[in-house]
């Protein structure tokens, strides 16, 4: 994995009262994932098997950057917010105001996915 700017977190909980929040600022950077079943992160958020009751918030800025994941099943996510196997409350709050510019995001080969500037939820 290749993290740059990011949060990531599995499991635990974010009470009503907690915030995670990622303001992060990424200028003229190169993060890069090769190989297989890799992934690349830039200005990410990404929770797995959480449960979400307060605030998840991407602020980060990318700027005049590259996000690369190439090779096969591999993920490039730039700008984004990634939930997987949680839960998200009543009182729970997703939001992604990230900021990219002049940037590039991509996945290169087969299987892979890129994401940017988006809030997935599986």
């Amino acid at each position: 994995k290749a993290n740059m700017g990011t949060i990531n977190m599995k499991g635990g909980s974010i009470t009503k009262t907690g915030v995670v929040t990622n303001d992060s600022k990424v200028e003229k950077a190169i993060n890069m994932a090769i190989g297989k079943g890799n992934t690349a992160n830039m200005g990410t958020v990404n929770l797995q098997n959480s449960k979400i009751a307060g605030k998840v918030s991407n602020k980060s800025t990318v700027k005049k950057a590259i996000n690369m994941a190439i090779g096969k099943n591999n993920t490039a996510n730039m700008g984004t917010v990634n939930i997987k196997g949680s839960t998200v409350g009543k009182t729970g709050v997703i939001t992604n105001d990230s900021k990219v510019e002049k940037a590039i995001n991509m996945a290169i080969g087969k299987g892979n996915e890129s994401s940017m500037g988006s809030v997935s939820v599986e």
